[in-house]
Order: C-alpha cells, then structure tokens, then sequence
C-alpha cells in the first residue's frame, strides 16, 4: 500500500526536528506504526511524505490517528498533537492470474448481437425512450420526456452481456481444514477473488451465490464496481457456514438461469451432492467445478497421485473434467495445466 500525506506550517516561524507518526492497523504487527521525521519545515512551507506499507491479511480496515511530536532544538523536550484524521481501506484478497477457462458460451445471444429489454438492470445501457406500457416500473419512467409530451415515457435499454457465470461456494465452518493461510477457506476466496477478475476483464456479467453464515447473494452485473463490491465482501468474510453446499441448491439452485454457466468450488467431501448438482445440466447448464482436495490440507500427500486418482474417479463417475486443487500448490498452475 502507498500512502501519501501533505503538512503544512502555516505558522510564519520555522519548525524545527519535527516527527510524524502514522499508525496503519494493515500492516505486520512491527510495522503499524510508522515514523516520519523532518529537521526544518519553514514558515509558510509544505511537504509532500510517502511512504509503503505491505498489507498482508485482507479485511476492513481504520487508518489513523496522525500524530505529529515537536521537539525543542536540542531534542530534549517534546509537543506531541494528535490529529484524528482516519481513512477506512479495504484489503482485497491476493488473487493469481487466469489465462483460461472452459469456453463459457452458455446465456442469452440476441438476434445480431442487440437485445432491447423494457425491464433494466444495471448491466443494460441506455438505448431511448418510447410510450409506457403495462407493467413497465415506474422507476424506469422519463420524467423530462413524460413532462413534455403529456403522456408516460419510459426509458429503453440495449442488453450488452450475453455470457453468464454463477460463481457459487461455502465458506463451512466445520470443513475449514488447515493452517493459517493455507486454510480451505483462504484457498476458496482467493480462488473466487481470481475468478471475479477473470469474468471483469471477458466482459461477462457474473452473479455470485456464496454461505459465510448467513446466505449472501450479489444478482447479475458486470463492470469495476460489482467487482469492486464483492472484493469488499471477500475482504471481509469469514467461515461461518452452519449449512451445507445441498443445503444451498435446495434453496437456490431453482434460480441459477437455464442457459447459463455455473462455476461452484467445492470440497472433495461434497462429492455426495454432485448427483444433485449434475440435475442442473438437463436445464442446459454448463457446470465447471473447481474441487478443492481436503486431505492434502491435513496431511502431507503425493498431491499429483492424489489428483490423478480422484481426477480418474470424477471422469468415470460424471464424465466431468475438474480443476482439482491441493494445499501448497499452485494455483495459477491447477488452472492452467487442467485446462485445455
């Protein structure tokens, strides 16, 4: 992180061995707090300070407060101030990059490319207006137009993504096996974080449908700020889950759209609700999962046996091709080497 702070002497008299100290909760425990020091700052004069931190675990979090020590010439006395300046940050996960994934063709492709919907979201641009119709929302309506013809105009839009993705996971409690960063849980978000990224940069519209201890859902949309919005949640989570992945397609699954992509990171334990999960692909859902391998978060394993055996399994059983992932390995790799 880089930080950047402006002080000024409005005073007309010279200040001299001046210290700042800048307390940054971000950092490593060591580092939090962050000195500063200036000799001379004359009467009238600012300064430009910058300084780095790096910010090693995500979360929300409160910068400040800026103190400032004003030490006599000979440094044996001292002022201190203190300026209650605070700025809130947020620390998104670390993600990895994603050069590919299973072509996802899967959704809604208008006649020539353009689709004209009487009914926005967020995703649609705005195309023109024309005569309100039945059942049209009212918040959709011109009031400027309306006014000036006399009668209800709505606004119209232009539906430019076509591609959808459901990113769906669940951040269990009991099922959070491992160790500080390489915990299950910590594997998901990260492995979510990337997707999230990978999905803004194809221009494809993603909702996300994700239990932490209460179920949590963020509808269909595209652009940096549905991005930015569910990195702010993944900042933030935390494995709570009390339910289980069949707990949530019996309340979701039903609104996952037909045509459409599903991309759900799971555990190997979950293997048991896949007969569930694979019902969705008569509804022409394409399924792309992302199987998190849980005894190699308990123990030390042969990761590339471990993957080729239950790779061999899940191809046999379901005639499904995942991406397996296992503790400590690479994540850009798993993605990359499993994808063809």
């Amino acid at each position: 992180m880089e930080v950047e702070a402006f002080i000024r002497n409005s005073s007309f008299l010279p200040i001299l061995s001046l210290a700042l100290e800048d307390y940054l909760p971000c950092a490593a425990e060591e580092e939090r707090k962050k000195m500063l020091f200036i000799d001379h700052l004359g009467g009238g004069f600012s300064k430009n300070l910058e300084y780095r931190c790096l910010c090693p675990l995500r979360g929300k979090y409160r910068l400040g407060p800026f103190k400032v020590y004003y030490f006599d010439p000979l440094g044996l006395f001292f002022l201190k101030r203190v300026f209650k300046e605070y700025s809130e940050l947020y620390v998104y996960p670390a993600t990895f990059p994603i050069r590919k994934l299973p072509e996802m063709v899967k959704g809604v492709l208008p006649w020539f490319g353009i689709q004209t919907s009487r009914f926005s979201g967020d995703e649609d641009e705005f195309f023109g207006v024309r005569e309100y119709r039945q059942g049209d929302p009212i918040k959709k309506i011109h009031w400027m137009t309306t006014a000036r013809k006399m009668m209800l105009i709505v606004k119209q839009f232009q539906r430019q993504s076509y591609y959808r993705v459901t990113l769906l996971f669940n951040l269990e409690k009991n099922k959070n096996f491992g160790t500080g960063k390489h915990k299950v849980a910590e594997y998901m978000i990260k492995i979510a974080a990337s997707l999230a990224k990978y999905l803004l940069q194809q221009n494809i519209s993603f909702e996300v449908v994700a239990s932490s201890g209460e179920m949590v859902y963020f509808p269909f949309n595209k652009g940096p700020e549905h991005y930015d919005s569910f990195m702010k949640f993944l900042a933030m989570v935390k494995a709570e889950s009390t339910i289980t992945l069949a707990d949530i397609f019996e309340e979701r699954s039903r609104y996952i759209p037909n045509n459409s992509n599903l991309i759900l990171i799971m555990l190997d334990k979950d293997w048991g609700y896949m007969t569930r999960i694979l019902e969705l692909m008569e509804r022409d859902i394409d399924i792309i999962p992302v199987l998190l391998i849980s005894s190699t978060f308990l123990q030390s394993f042969d990761h590339q046996e471990v993957s080729t055996d239950i790779n061999i399994k899940l191809s046999q059983n379901w005639a499904l091709k995942p991406i397996l992932i296992t503790c400590r390995a690479s994540l850009e790799d798993a993605f990359s080497l499993q994808i063809k």
